[in-house]
């Protein structure tokens, strides 16, 4: 059985020894602490242990704080694979020690803090300075000072933007005005603007700007005038007299903001760096990793009942594991007293899986979707053939296979500590071998790359593509999309076996008999009854799937609405269940579901016909005088590495939805929170055993 079997335990020991408890406890990392006051009674005299968290996550924010202030400035910089899969930091408990004993966070957070200060305040000045500068930009030009305008006590000066369709319409205004007057600013282009000081868009964009005067009783008669025919009026700044000179003052200003930043950058580089490359970072997250275990061990503390003077501790613990926890315990702990029992059917009991080596990877998919109940099934190894072969269909091509077998087995040989990542990488690995296995069989390798055209008369490829090829799906399409449509319907039927092999172990015998036969007879029915409309099959498998088909139909629409109470309610529940309204399957799901592995076969051509399509390119271009043999190869490269990726996430991507929606909407139901136990490894870091 892949779901582990756990034993609930329950340790008492004396109230002084709580502590070490934990701290033995967190160092075997084998068990899960839960709240004591679930398992016992609520009448008891025992109170919740309360621990504060709060210097943990005193030093948790700090930590957080430097971290965060370096990525400002420095980023950490990943691979491309990196990035995929973020790695675990491995230390080991030396590290760990000498991190606790050297790093002074209190001076690096008060260093830090200054240093943001400093940063804040610049970056603030920078923001009011660029928007006062973007606010001079279409007045930066004007050929008069500002306190001309503001200087007049009986005539208002606006400035703004006209469509220049619209000047037609200025001379109407003028004349229904006295006293109003208005004149074009043109760009002056003997203004020398600084590099960042960009164009007036709003004068590229056919507005023109100009300047208004009138009598400030005309104000309102004007302005509305003016906003008919499209005025855009440009709100001049305050205290600003001569605006060349402004901007010329701003310009330094932000100059000497950004050299406060540069200056905050470069002092920040050295925390970073530390004695070797990222040392200062790599620190921080040791530290950051020890405070937070330090934080879990206070709060399953929290869970925890003490009464006068004894100390209650429950959790979980892996039966593979109960004889190592319960040694350790009563040997550190002589006078301890455990209570080992098992979970009842009404806890919420966490998951944990374990596999042999080979089937271990898909586990991944597994938690993907999410964790089987506990007293379900895992169905990892269940989907170990159907995923990788969906994977090797879509993604058949021998280059491309062994291309990727190549680079999971190289990442493979450099994960082997992270196992969450090193899961993925083998599925990388054996994926590849079967894009292998399925490119040989339907002749694709780099597409038509071996024919003699490319590579010449009697070359390698060319010969093991003849010597394996079993079917083109290029030239055989339709034969290709039977065995596609063949392989979903087989799946569909695992996934109903499946779905019966979970009811059996549950001793559900009805539920097997009618989410399991009935369905397996009436979709058999079904498709020996489809033959006979697609193709010529004789009378007497006709009418056995006749017989299925109606046999199965019956024990649905008797079977399928057993939870209804009304009797004409669970018949009418039973006929509709056919459709798939109801129930736990439906024909239509059944068809459609088929349908879908459809994909299987467009991935699979479309992987060949890229590749294809890349070598006509590389081979138009080989016949160029001199160069054209480095245009061939350059050519395959780029776009045979394009197709290689492209494909490889199609391929991954649609055989992970063959799983999820058409296999696993057949039988499974995830949800469980998975078995953490309490210990110092977690995602963000590991420490490396001895023997490792």
């Amino acid at each position: 059985m892949a779901i582990d079997l756990l034993k609930k335990v329950t340790v008492i020991i004396p109230k002084e020894k709580s502590i070490r408890l934990l701290q033995s406890i967190n160092n075997l990392g084998i068990m899960e602490v839960i709240d004591a006051r679930d398992s016992l009674d609520e009448e008891l005299p025992f109170t919740r242990y309360e621990t504060s968290t709060e210097e943990a996550d005193s030093y948790l924010y700090k930590i957080d704080f430097i971290l965060n202030f370096m990525n400002i400035f420095y980023p950490k910089q990943d691979n491309f694979f990196k990035s995929l899969t973020p790695l675990p930091i491995v230390t080991s408990t030396e590290e760990i020690d000498r991190v606790l004993s050297g790093y002074e966070i209190e001076k690096h957070y008060l260093y830090v803090s200054e240093l943001d200060d400093v940063y804040r305040r610049s970056e603030r000045l920078i923001n009011e300075i660029e928007a006062e500068l973007d606010e001079l930009k279409p007045i930066s030009d004007i050929p008069f000072d500002l306190k001309d305008v503001s200087s007049a006590t009986h005539i208002n000066i606006i400035i703004g933007y006209v469509p220049k369709k619209n000047l037609l319409y200025l001379e109407r205004i003028e004349d229904t005005l006295e006293r109003f007057a208005w004149e074009e600013i043109a760009p002056d282009i003997s203004v020398e603007k600084k590099d960042d000081m960009k164009k007036d868009k709003k004068q590229n964009e056919g507005h023109v700007r100009m300047a208004f005067a009138f009598l400030r009783e005309d104000a309102e008669e004007v302005r509305k005038a003016l906003s008919d025919i499209g005025f855009e009026e440009i709100q001049l700044p305050r205290n600003v007299e001569n605006i060349a000179d402004r901007i010329q003052e701003l310009w330094l200003n932000l100059e000497k903001q950004h050299k406060e930043v540069a200056e905050v950058a470069k002092k920040i580089k050295p925390l970073i760096d530390g004695q070797y490359e990222e040392e200062g970072r790599r620190h921080l997250q040791i530290l950051k990793a020890y405070w937070t275990n330090i934080r879990n061990r206070q709060v399953a503390a929290n869970k925890a009942l003490h009464g006068k003077w004894i100390y209650i501790l429950t959790g979980y613990v892996r039966v593979k594991d109960k004889d190592t926890f319960i040694e350790t315990i009563e040997k550190e702990f002589p006078e301890s007293v455990i209570k080992l029992e098992d979970p009842s059917p009404e806890e919420d009991v966490p998951v944990s899986i374990s596999l042999p080596y080979l089937l271990k990877p898909i586990k991944l998919l597994t938690e993907m979707f999410g964790l089987p109940h506990y007293r379900g099934f895992d169905p990892t190894p269940f989907m170990q053939l159907n995923f990788y072969m969906f994977f090797g269909i879509c993604f058949s091509d021998v280059g491309y296979g062994l291309m990727l077998s190549l680079m999971g087995a190289y990442l493979t040989s450099k994960t082997k500590s992270y196992s969450g990542v090193n899961n993925l990488t083998r599925i990388l690995l054996y994926g590849g071998i079967s894009s292998i296995i399925f490119g040989a069989l339907t002749g694709s390798w780099f597409g038509d790359l071996h024919k003699p055209e490319y590579l010449g008369q009697g070359n390698i490829l060319h010969l093991l593509q003849q010597k394996f090829v079993v079917l083109d799906p290029m030239d055989k399409t339709i034969l290709a999309l039977i065995i596609a449509l063949g392989l979903g319907a087989l799946n569909q039927f695992f996934g109903i076996a499946l779905k019966m092999y979970g009811a059996l172990r549950k001793k559900d015998f009805i539920g097997a008999f009618s989410d399991g036969i009935c369905w397996v007879a009436t979709l058999s029915g079904l498709l020996m009854m489809a033959g006979k409309v697609f193709g010529d099959i004789p009378n007497k498998i006709f009418y056995t799937g006749l017989w299925l088909f109606l046999g199965g139909a019956v024990g649905l629409i008797l079977t399928q609405g057993r939870f209804i109470k009304n009797p004409f309610g669970r018949i009418a529940g039973g006929v509709v269940s056919l459709y798939g309204i109801v129930g736990s399957y439906g024909i239509t799901a059944f068809i459609g579901d088929t349908l879908s592995y459809c994909r299987l076969l467009a991935l699979g051509l479309t992987t060949s016909i890229v590749a294809v399509a890349f070598n006509l390119m590389a081979g138009l271009v080989r016949d160029v005088p001199y160069v054209g043999m480095a245009l061939f190869i350059v050519v395959l490269v780029i776009g045979h590495l394009f197709n290689f990726l492209i494909s490889a996430l199609g391929a991954f991507v649609h055989s992970m939805r063959l799983i999820f929606v058409e296999f696993f909407g057949r039988f499974y139901e995830g949800g469980t929170r998975p078995f953490q136990p309490l210990g110092f490894n977690s995602a963000m870091c590991v420490v490396k055993k001895e023997n490792d």
